[in-house]
């Protein structure tokens, strides 16, 4: 981002709140709770003028990713909840993790801050959480923008350098468990040089390490890595679904990814009928980083073609 739309950002105050207020919607007693961390963003001047948006990242990221793009989406006076998925970020970690507990994970959050519906945007992971909030409660979803993922399995060669990836991951934490006298940035370097022998790439490397802290006098991962490679298979897949999402939806893809294929727009068509697909230019799977200005455009403009419609 240049200097002079970093410089209107300023402008906007993110307010931080811990719910505990108590859900109204009805689920199984036998379903884990997660109370889930979230930030909420809004133009003080402008006030709430359209639908609130949830905002969900991807795999082992956080709401922290979509702090710039969720202050800049509030300038079109909408309230912007970024939120952390189970076993990510600030957010309790559980063993149980698959798409049906998370999405219920986000009506809770809505229900405690008395959100009846809601624009949702979700990248990858958080885009299957998204997809499945929408296609199971689709009363409380005004519009959906997923964000470099279709309704499918993963592509076959995503998942083994996933794992290639967590299990770097954890040899980090073994190496580190002894080193109590070094700092978090000298942790992060000897962190960085383990990671190098599987993620050839830089900023690929960073984002994970923004994932590593010091808490308790030791070195630890915010996200729990444990869980997430446990329930890979099911986080890889996604559910089958009959039923449909009728409201606007948009897919937006990054045209140097292959997450969203031509070969998937009859799926999305079968299960979100009013869906359109929209690919970014100079930007991959991380659309919304590695070309903020397009996607900003793209998404601001959806959500103002489909308000009060």
């Amino acid at each position: 981002m240049n200097g002079r739309y970093l410089s209107k950002l300023k402008q906007f105050r993110c307010v931080y709140y811990v719910s505990r207020m108590k859900s109204t919607t009805t689920f199984s007693k036998d379903e884990p709770i997660v109370k889930l961390a979230y930030s909420i963003h809004k133009n003080e001047e402008k006030g709430v003028k359209s639908t609130s948006v949830i905002v969900m990242h991807g795999l082992m990221g956080s709401r922290n990713n979509w702090r710039s793009l969720s202050k800049a989406l509030c300038k079109t006076g909408r309230k912007v909840i970024a939120v952390d998925a189970r076993n990510h970020g600030e957010s309790p970690h559980s063993e149980h993790m698959n798409y049906f507990l998370m999405s219920d994970d986000v009506l809770r959050l809505m229900d405690s801050l008395g959100e009846d519906r809601v624009n949702l945007i979700g990248h990858s992971m958080g885009g299957k959480v998204l997809m499945t909030l929408a296609l199971t409660h689709p009363d409380r979803v005004e519009n959906l923008v997923v964000v470099d993922v279709a309704p499918k399995p993963r592509p076959a060669n995503v998942t083994p350098t996933t794992s290639s990836y967590l299990q770097s991951m954890l040899k980090v934490s073994s190496s580190l468990c002894d080193m109590t006298e070094i700092s978090l940035s000298q942790a992060k370097k000897h962190a960085d040089m383990i990671l190098q022998e599987s993620v050839q790439d830089l900023s690929i490397r960073q984002f994970l390490l923004t994932n590593l802290i010091h808490q308790d006098g030791r070195f630890r991962w915010r996200v729990n890595l444990d869980s997430v490679i446990n329930n890979m298979p099911e986080l890889g897949d996604f559910p089958e679904f009959n039923q449909q999402f009728t409201n606007p939806t948009l897919f937006i893809g990054g045209q140097n990814s292959d997450y969203i294929l031509s070969s998937d727009i009859p799926r999305i068509k079968e299960l979100f009928p009013k869906a359109d697909v929209k690919h970014i230019e100079n930007a991959g799977h991380w659309v919304h980083a590695e070309n903020p200005q397009e996607f900003l455009k793209v998404t601001k403009a959806f959500l103002l073609e489909n308000d009060n419609r």
